[in-house]
């Protein structure tokens, strides 16, 4: 990472607002890497909780997937999931992707409870077709005619991540019917429903006594600690609307947050406690070069305890230019502007040598072509996760050309005269680890419980397979 220290020229730049006067003059001279700001992410309030709905399609959720094959039903059992690829269409690992191949195709999602759904969508890297959705109350056979067609078949191309909303209906069983023309890549199912996070309660761990019992007897399935149902959260982030910021940990595909064009962007997940994981997985947007560095410690410097300041957070490029749009610095000798911001958030100011001395690290190099990564370790604990991204401009030279100063919404905010990168959009954050099926509890509120009729017993024809 050494590749990353960088030698930046020192620009101060002085904006004075009298009348229509504004003036601009720079300097320059060596200086080490300067400190990098961060937006402290307020806690969200009960009312941003309650819009994030809980994916019900999910193994922890005690959801189950069916594969139809020669009109007859295979059904995936916890304990064979790692058996077949189907299986991460259930899984919370969002990096993991099934490869699905011409022609028709029948999934079906056991709820494995009466569960109220009005919303389905999946993630979609590279195939092309349609889908339609279908739900019946018992694992009837598909040609009976009562499967209730809850959408009608829903084109969608490559890239695309389709989502339907339907009239919310009370069913057990979801059947998800593909056409598929150009075969490519599919990744997580997603059912919600009025279900919100803060409804579904899900628990970790039985007690002491009856651990080592769970570890040997119980199917171990993915789980997602950074997952915002988990209590973990964003806590800081280099900029972006802060008020957005759950959509990192939502489980949705179709939401994003997106962070300033042309720099770096910086998040950093509390787990809550030391939290031992496998996989961290990330999803972001296509478009963009540059590094993504991956970090995972216990302890955050010194910097992030102190009285923090107000104001909004900068970053300065290799050339000693702000990378922010909006700046309010406080004794800030770096690099300053003075004008009227809007609303001045907590900041932190984290010194960049604090990145090189984290011990557990990982770097890839992003392509155009790329939308996501994951890295596996041998099982590591830890409490803090994150996520940094720097553009490949701000790693080489680029030609400098003028600002240009506009004003707008009673502030000043700066308009790069070249042209500029797409934002920067991560998907989503994911800290997976291997957690015993039995040893998760999940409970929601009383009057959000099962409505329907107690779950029927399959058919005689088709046959069930287990396997």
């Amino acid at each position: 990472m050494s590749n990353l220290i960088l030698k930046s020229k020192k620009i101060i730049a002085v904006l004075f607002f009298a009348g229509v006067a504004l003036s601009l003059n720079t300097s320059s001279q060596a200086q080490s890497a300067p400190p990098i700001d961060l937006y402290r992410v307020p806690s969200p309030s009960e009312q941003q909780l309650q819009r994030v709905p809980k994916n019900l399609a999910r193994w922890h959720m005690g959801a189950t997937l069916v594969i139809v094959k020669d009109k007859q039903f295979l059904r995936v059992q916890l304990p064979d999931v790692g058996y077949f690829d189907e299986s991460i269409l259930l899984s919370d690992n969002s990096a993991l992707t099934y490869t699905i191949p011409q022609g028709q195709h029948d999934y079906i999602i056991d709820l494995g409870q009466f569960m109220k759904v009005s919303r389905f969508y999946f993630n979609n890297e590279s195939a092309a077709g349609t889908m339609q959705l279908m739900s019946s109350n018992v694992l009837n056979p598909l040609e009976d005619g009562k499967w209730v067609k809850l959408t009608q078949p829903i084109a969608f191309l490559e890239g695309d991540i389709p989502s339907t909303t339907f009239t919310e209906v009370d069913t057990r069983y979801l059947l998800v019917r593909f056409n598929i023309i150009n075969q490519g890549r599919l990744g997580q199912f997603g059912a919600t429903g009025p279900l919100n996070i803060t409804q579904a309660n899900i628990q970790l761990g039985k007690g002491e006594e009856t651990e080592e019992t769970i570890k040997v007897q119980s199917p171990i399935i993915k789980y997602d600690f950074g997952a915002a149902y988990t209590g973990s959260r964003i806590i800081y982030a280099s900029g972006g609307a802060l008020d957005s910021v759950l959509n990192l940990q939502d489980d949705d595909p179709t939401t994003s947050y997106e962070f300033p064009r042309d720099e770096e962007s910086i998040a950093i997940v509390d787990l809550r406690k030391k939290t031992q994981m496998r996989t961290i997985a990330l999803n972001f947007n296509k478009g963009n070069q540059g590094t993504l560095q991956l970090y995972l410690t216990n302890h955050l410097p010194e910097e992030f305890s102190s009285d923090k300041q107000t104001g909004v957070a900068t970053f300065t490029n290799k050339l000693g230019h702000t990378e922010r749009a909006q700046l309010a610095a406080n004794g800030d000798s770096n690099f300053e502007f003075f004008m009227a911001a809007q609303q001045e958030q907590q900041i932190v100011r984290v010194p960049s040598d604090f990145f090189y001395d984290i011990e557990d690290s990982f770097t890839v190099e992003v392509k155009r072509e790329n939308t996501g990564v994951q890295h596996t370790f041998d099982e590591i604990e830890r409490r803090y996760v994150i996520v940094r991204y720097i553009p490949e401009n701000l790693k080489s030279d680029y030609k400098i050309q003028p600002a240009k100063y506009t004003l707008e919404n009673s502030d000043f905010r700066i308009q790069r005269a070249q042209a500029a990168p797409a934002p920067f959009s991560f998907g989503g954050i994911s800290a997976i680890g291997d957690v015993p099926f039995d040893d998760l509890i999940f409970t929601m509120d009383a009057e959000l419980a099962p409505a329907g009729p107690p779950p029927g017993s399959p058919p005689g024809p088709p046959v069930i397979l287990s396997q």
